[in-house]
């Protein structure tokens, strides 16, 4: 559990900075209207909701346990 707790934890921060990183770029360059850009935007973003759900719902889990 704490190994997984740690890989889900990692993707986690991997994705959100990859969200933050890739919203700053469409932000710079202006591709705020092409939709091909916010759909691989939102697709990275709605997966760094669903991964930071889960690792919250591991870590409650691992509180309870303990």
């Amino acid at each position: 559990m704490k190994v997984i707790s740690l890989i889900s934890g990692i993707t986690t921060i991997l994705l959100l900075l990859s969200t933050l990183i890739c919203g700053l770029w469409i932000k710079s360059h202006g591709l705020a209207n092409n939709i091909d850009s916010l759909a691989f935007h939102m697709k990275i973003g709605i997966t760094s909701v669903i991964f930071g759900l889960f690792s919250a719902i591991l870590l409650i889990i691992q509180v309870i346990k303990h």
